[in-house]
């Protein structure tokens, strides 16, 4: 078959467009693709108590026709920053990026499917504290994000690809502190607990979810009520991802039972491990910075036995 110069001519054209132009095109796609992404946030309930864990609802919603990847960093909460304001629109509590942890990582991308909603929770007190006085507030949630959809390979690797541009969002919504009621909190925190046996009708993978879930909102939780909880979460699981942050509730509770109960399981060989002995070993120290008389005179023994270790500053 012998082709027409002009239907030859346009297939050569096709073929000698640069990859720069494709990636431009892969680009402009993207960049429509993200217009199709609906994003809203909503808490667990309406009303907290002073020092609660307030677990957020992130929705993702999808009305385009392709499958999109949200990228929200490697460990899964480096996109976001939050901020609570009072009633007087005034900034009572802030918290921007958190620097990403070294050791094991969490997933940072959530699959949203066409026609679906893809949803992600985190707990507001990893960022802001709830240690409020009663009243309504406003949260703010910023996030930073990227989508799969845009990155481009780098020329000449085979698997090699450039991450695309940033996204921002603000998402907001309202929360009601409540007056405290000790029985109450108690009990939110009993039923975080029970989380750590797995119910005979759910599958291992079900209830593996809702139990780090638990245990996060727990190690969150700012109330001298979860100390002795905190500190069994230490007990139960050493490598627990949110052993650092349960040691960081401990230390803000500035409690002896707090300081008592770290020392403990640093003295206790069959729970220790070494790779969380120096997060324990710093966080008596920090309690004794509270100045408190009973701590100081009760770790004494303790920092004459363990130095205080340099800890490493997080990866930016």
């Amino acid at each position: 078959m012998i082709m027409k110069p002009k239907r030859f001519s346009c297939l050569l054209a096709l073929i000698l467009i640069p990859m720069s132009s494709i990636d431009m095109l892969n680009n402009a796609y993207a960049q429509e693709q993200e217009k199709f992404l609906e994003w809203s946030i909503e808490p667990s309930k309406q009303a907290f108590y002073p020092g609660e864990p307030v677990l957020l609802t992130l929705n993702i919603k999808n009305t385009g026709a392709q499958e999109e990847k949200v990228y929200f960093g490697r460990d899964g909460i480096g996109a976001f920053s939050m901020e609570i304001r009072d009633a007087n629109d005034i900034i009572v509590s802030k918290g921007g990026k958190i620097p990403i942890r070294g050791g094991i990582s969490r997933l940072g991308t959530r699959v949203v499917s066409p026609g679906k909603i893809s949803q992600k929770s985190i707990v507001l007190n990893q960022w802001c504290s709830t240690l409020l006085p009663p009243g309504q507030y406003h949260v703010i949630c910023n996030v930073e994000y990227r989508l799969d959809s845009e990155d481009t390979r780098i020329p000449g690797t085979e698997n090699g690809f450039k991450a695309g541009p940033v996204h921002r969002t603000q998402l907001e919504l309202d929360i009601q502190i409540i007056q405290m009621d000790k029985v109450k909190f108690k009990e939110m925190l009993e039923t975080l607990v029970r989380f750590e046996v797995k119910p005979e009708a759910q599958s291992k993978r079900e209830w593996l979810a809702k139990r780090d879930l638990a245990r996060e909102k727990l190690a969150f939780t700012e109330s001298e009520l979860a100390v002795p909880y905190q500190l069994q979460l230490l007990r139960i699981d050493p490598y627990t991802w949110f052993g650092p942050d349960a040691i960081n509730s401990l230390v803000k509770s500035g409690t002896l039972e707090a300081a008592s109960g770290l020392m403990q399981i640093i003295e206790d060989t069959s729970i220790c491990k070494e790779d969380m002995k120096h997060v324990l070993i710093d966080g008596v120290y920090r309690l004794r910075e509270t100045g408190k008389t009973e701590i100081v005179n009760a770790t004494k023994e303790f920092v004459a036995k363990y130095k205080r270790p340099a800890l490493a500053k997080p990866v930016d």
